[in-house]
């Protein structure tokens, strides 16, 4: 059995400093972790602990005696707490003349040393044998979905940002401004999956909006998951309906509202889907101690919130692949999107056709087709509207 230790600042420190090396000084500091957020810790030590966080090599280069440092020209240098470019992740800045300890690279990032004061840390051990930091099983291998339309291998070679950032015009909506967000991180990455299956490179940008928001991982590290109390039901519940009643509940008429649990039978009921990640994480948690398959098979994974009892469709053999692969890597949640889309022809078609309703159908079921659709219309004409930056 394995596990990962964590650093996180003490309760009450509000933010802990981030600094190239263990001393007190301000060309040492390059960022600051705040409460509740955590690093992976690499040593422990008396005064001070070592992390890792990790830089892109779009924006700095390994020097002379495994130095990092930023490339020539650059200003600033985001220094993240995972390998993704999400807001989430970022915990600091490199700047021109500091240096940090390189580690490892890891495919497109740079794994670098940095030190916390141990006198305002705590140390935070997760049990990867049930779940690392993000929901992860232990021994899980990374892996793409047999129908992606793009190999693993050629995957971890692309960039995720794209060649060119695009902005918002002054006074455009907030879709626009989603758009570029989405664009932005991912788009070195959508633009060449979309082209595989024929599909305008906006639109998927429009489906990545809809479904997550443009975020595969939460800022605990963790994916993004939603947890469907009914398909729990029909994938477990229906056969432990003592049990399954004990703890969660959802409207009879209108399956996919009304979803509360309860931990026990005496307290009372909570709407999870109201708690943002945390409830669907309380939630989904209590599932997979009364059945781990099925809860799995019961929620919908990372940036295309694709249902886990579609990991065959999308190309894993199981769904514990699937989550498995999904909670680690963006670049396989991405994958996975197009992986799906081009599975049933009628979602690439109604993609080609800007028939969003259709789509919608097709990729959420009926329900809130109407909802789904309108909402890509506006991100995709938010998408239309960007400039380069």
């Amino acid at each position: 059995m394995s596990s990962t230790t964590y650093l996180t600042p003490k309760a009450g420190t509000i933010w802990l400093n981030i600094r190239t090396e263990p001393r007190v000084d301000p060309a040492t500091d390059v960022g600051d972790l705040p409460e509740g957020a955590r690093l992976e810790l690499e040593e422990q030590g008396g005064d001070w602990h070592k992390c890792r966080v990790y830089v892109s090599t779009l924006i700095a280069r390994v020097a002379a005696g495994n130095i990092l440092v930023l490339k020539p020209g650059g200003d600033l240098g985001n220094v993240r707490s995972a390998r993704r470019t999400d807001p989430d992740t970022d915990v600091g800045d490199l700047k021109p003349g500091q240096r940090l300890e390189l580690i490892e690279q890891v495919g497109d990032w740079l794994a670098v040393r940095v030190y916390l004061a141990a006198e305002f840390a705590d140390l935070v051990t997760v049990d990867t044998g049930t779940g690392d930091a993000s929901g992860t099983d232990s021994g899980s291998t990374l892996k793409a979905p047999r129908n992606s339309p793009i190999s693993l291998a050629e995957l971890q070679q692309l960039p995720f940002a794209p060649a060119t950032q695009r902005v918002a015009p002054p006074g455009s909506s907030s879709a626009a401004g989603t758009a570029a967000r989405i664009w932005n991180t991912y788009g070195g990455l959508i633009e060449p999956l979309a082209n595989r299956i024929g599909v305008d490179p906006g639109v998927a940008v429009a489906v990545v909006a809809i479904e997550s928001g443009g975020r595969g991982f939460g800022s605990d590290g963790r994916m993004i998951i939603r947890f469907e109390a009914h398909i729990f039901w029909s994938q477990w519940g229906q056969n432990n309906a003592d049990v399954f009643n004990a703890h969660f509940r959802f409207s009879p008429t209108v399956t996919f509202q009304g979803h509360e649990y309860r931990t026990d039978p005496g307290q009372p009921w909570i709407a999870f889907h109201d708690q943002l990640q945390g409830g669907e994480w309380n939630a989904f948690t209590l599932a997979r101690s009364l059945n781990d398959h099925a809860a799995k098979l019961s929620i919908s994974m990372g940036l295309p919130q694709i249902m886990g009892f579609n990991f065959s469709t999308i190309g894993f053999d199981t769904v514990e692949d699937m989550f498995n692969s999904f909670s680690v890597d963006e670049r396989i949640q991405l994958a996975g999107l197009f992986s799906f889309i081009r599975a049933n022809p009628g979602r690439v078609t109604a993609l080609q056709q800007n028939d969003f309703v259709t789509f919608a159908k097709l990729y959420n079921g009926l329900g809130q087709e109407k909802i789904y659709s309108q909402r890509m219309q506006g991100v995709l004409d938010g998408f239309r509207s960007l400039q380069p930056a």
